[in-house]
């Protein structure tokens, strides 16, 4: 048997013509009681007249209301988990037969559910160094830093320049056009051409450049491209860092002295690197238990996670400004590359569901009613109003998978077997630029 027909069904239906006349006068009396024809009081017409007046609608509905009965209690019976709708096909509807039709179907494929306790996963309590708590105290340092304006001058490193910032047209890539714009000389944050083309220029000066944008630059519509710019610069800042004392502490948050911040910090960095390193971990579980587990999953579920995914691309590239349309994107050579990963997430979510049968696991009521009152605020509504658009949406239903999903995932890791990870031998490869430059400007402030 091919693979895919293992994810496939087929059922020949008959139903006897007592149960098919039966359903006929049932539609024709709902007929009757719904259609007005001139020359009759409503709910009088004689059938005859009603039968040949609406035969198609009586038709269509009758054959309708027995596919749908017949053929959902057939594939329960046959024990069948059909998703999506069945295709019809091979109809025989006369008087005095039986009712005939051939149905085709996807359905999710039995499978074996091998050992999924104890799997070996890396993972270890992350630490929180001194040097990473002193990292967060001058990143606060500089979010709570002051500007003081410089006699005009020229620039040099470390200097903010306010420029008034213009750009030539380039196909694909967005205009900028920018009255007074900011950016620090000499800053890993700021694109080296833009640094090299004003540094030692004086409040008052003017300057043409170009900018060639990094190939993997965050912002795709920039990327890889070569850009004129013209530049004034209208003024020279220098940024003042405050000292770090409990004044400092207090104007951060509420706390009375530098050491509960620097504590308040070290938790928090841990909470993060912990949540970070059981994610990672709980990949890896998704990924053995997908190993271990050889079955072929629906087309139907492969292709709406791909749509889901390419939804979710095109609304990222919407986020970052760029119109889809001038890209010229390759949507079905995307599709392509990211099908592996929709069909290792389909069969990852139907390993799940079988694991939470098996294992009892579900939902609780309180956390899904958490999840509706978050909805309900956050869109106005009623609990119930809320509850009911869910449902509607069957958004509901995803949300009782999603957090039983979250507790079978805790449930493995739970049960996994928690092993030191790999040492990573040192890469020859240069070190990366550091991520903020994919999203500085002028990388933020010339897009």
């Amino acid at each position: 048997m091919e693979a895919s027909d293992i994810c496939r069904g087929e059922l020949d239906i008959v139903v006897p013509w007592d149960e098919v006349h039966e359903e006929s006068e049932k539609v024709l009396k709902s007929f009757r009681k719904q259609v007005r024809i001139p020359g009759f009081r409503p709910g009088k017409a004689p059938d005859s007249v009603i039968r040949m007046r609406y035969a198609q609608e009586l038709r269509s509905e009758v054959i309708e209301k027995l596919i749908d009965r017949h053929f959902w209690k057939e594939a329960k019976e046959q024990d069948y988990q059909v998703i999506g709708t069945p295709k019809i096909r091979d109809i025989e509807f006369t008087d005095d037969q039986p009712f005939k039709f051939h149905a085709e179907f996807e359905i999710i494929p039995d499978f074996e559910l091998k050992e999924y306790r104890r799997l070996q996963v890396p993972f270890v309590q992350p630490e929180v160094s001194d040097e990473e708590v002193e990292a967060e105290i001058e990143r606060l340092r500089d979010q709570h830093s002051s500007f003081k304006n410089l006699d005009p001058r020229p620039l040099e490193d470390g200097d903010i320049a306010v420029v008034a910032l213009k750009s030539e047209p380039v196909e694909g890539a967005p205009a900028i056009d920018q009255a007074e714009t900011t950016l620090e000389i000499g800053s890993e944050e700021t694109l080296e051409g833009f640094s090299n083309a004003l540094r030692g220029k004086a409040p008052g000066e003017e300057v043409d450049f170009s900018v060639t944008y990094p190939e993997d630059f965050g912002n795709e519509s920039l990327a890889g491209k070569s850009i004129s710019f013209h530049a004034e610069v209208k003024g020279i800042r220098v940024k003042e860092l405050p000292e770090v004392d409990d004044d400092f502490a207090a104007d951060v948050g509420d706390f009375q002295t530098v050491d509960e911040l620097k504590t308040k910090i070290r938790e928090e960095i841990g909470a993060h690197k912990r949540r970070h390193a059981m994610e990672h971990a709980k990949d890896k579980i998704v990924d053995l238990l997908v190993e271990k587990h050889e079955f072929p999953v629906p087309d139907l579920l492969v292709n709406q996670q791909l749509r889901s995914r390419l939804e979710r691309t095109a609304r990222m590239f919407a986020q970052q400004g760029v119109d889809l349309e001038n890209i010229q994107l390759d949507w079905k050579r995307l599709a392509d590359e990211q099908r592996p990963r929709a069909i290792r997430d389909v069969k990852a979510g139907l390993l799940l569901e079988r694991i939470a049968e098996v294992e009892s696991i579900e939902a609780d009521a309180a956390e899904v009613d958490a999840e509706v009152q978050r909805y309900a605020q956050r869109n106005r509504l009623t609990i119930a109003a809320a509850r009911k658009q869910l449902a509607d949406d069957g958004a509901l239903e995803n949300i009782e998978s999603h957090l039983t999903n979250e507790k079978v995932m805790a449930f493995l890791f739970d049960e996994a077997e928690k092993i030191d990870p790999p040492v990573e031998e040192p890469s020859s490869e240069p070190a990366e630029a550091p991520a903020s430059e994919e999203a500085t400007a002028p990388a933020e402030s010339a897009e």
